[in-house]
């Protein structure tokens, strides 16, 4: 059987719909469909009910995706360890990171980086999905987190805080020093809903003040930046900004760190060893910018909810 034809199956189980699966494989939603149509017509099987919610497997296709998903995390740990033995500078390394890292930190050091390593290709995935290193979705992830995955390997580089920010235009149409109940605020949503920002607004701020809501820090930036309320935002995509001023008392100690993680099976190779031991200089230089400038009188008392 042909692998691609397990490949196509695998996404379009993970994904219970053919459009998802498509976005997966990087082609055409019907191509997927006429995947899977010439091969459950070779099997003479359904391998999956068409219902209204999605794609779901039969007990036919059960056993199919189980053997595929077999054959994929022995095809992946093999990958993982050849990589791993890699001895030269050159070729390509997937990074996945977060939004706010890639607008708000990394920009001046891939500068710097294809500088140093011009014989390695950086694709850099910005978005606040996890992914999955083991199934090889990216090499190296940069994020910010409390509770690393005890399977990766890699370091910490400094603490993240976090603080609330309006602009100087919306402080001075509202007045400053108000109760922080009385603005308006941004808030996040989707899979930002569930960040530490996102909790201390739940905490702090009265959903009925909460105006508008993003599933994107970049959108969050921008909007506070163009007056539109108050918002909680990472202190390194802020605290530096004109167009922002911090709201006295609201930075939070918080417990999560940025961190550069692997797998162990690629921490052998040249280019991924070079690209973490570059970017832990980096960042680890960045740190105090990372944690932010806590205030005097209140960073104390300041916790994250």
């Amino acid at each position: 059987m042909d692998w691609d034809d397990l490949r196509y199956v695998l996404a379009i189980s993970r994904a219970a719909g053919l459009s998802p699966a498509a976005r997966a494989l990087g082609v055409n939603p019907s191509s997927v469909y006429r995947r899977l149509e010439a091969l459950e017509q070779r099997l003479e099987v359904r391998l999956f009910e068409r219902l209204r919610s999605g794609y779901r497997l039969t007990e036919s296709g059960e056993a199919l995706a189980e053997a595929a998903a077999r054959m994929e995390t022995e095809a992946l740990a093999v990958e993982r360890r050849v990589l791993g033995t890699d001895v030269r500078l050159q070729g390509h390394i997937r990074v996945a990171t977060s939004e706010a890292f890639a607008l708000h930190v990394l920009p001046p050091h891939l500068a710097e980086f294809r500088t140093m390593y011009p014989g390695v290709s950086l694709d850099v995935s910005a978005s606040n999905q996890i992914v999955d290193l083991t199934r090889r979705d990216a090499d190296i992830a940069i994020r910010a987190t409390a509770t690393p995955p005890d399977h990766l390997v890699g370091r910490s580089v400094g603490r993240v805080g976090v603080a609330s920010y309006a602009s100087p235009a919306y402080l001075d149409a509202q007045g400053r020093g108000r109760p922080l109940a009385e603005y308006d605020w941004i808030g996040f949503d989707g899979q930002l809903a569930h960040i530490r920002q996102a909790r201390w607004i739940a905490h702090n701020i009265p959903d009925t003040r909460v105006k508008l809501r993003f599933d994107s820090i970049g959108a969050v930036v921008a909007a506070v930046s163009h007056g539109v309320g108050c918002s909680s935002l990472p202190c390194f995509a802020a605290d530096a900004d004109p167009r922002m001023e911090r709201l006295p008392g609201t930075y939070l100690v918080t417990d999560v760190q940025a961190w550069l993680l692997t797998h162990p099976d690629l921490r052998k190779s040249a280019r991924i060893r070079a690209c973490l031991q570059f970017f832990g200089t980096r960042l680890a230089a960045d740190a105090a910018r990372l944690q932010g400038r806590p205030d005097p009188e209140t960073a104390a008392q300041a916790v994250s909810p």
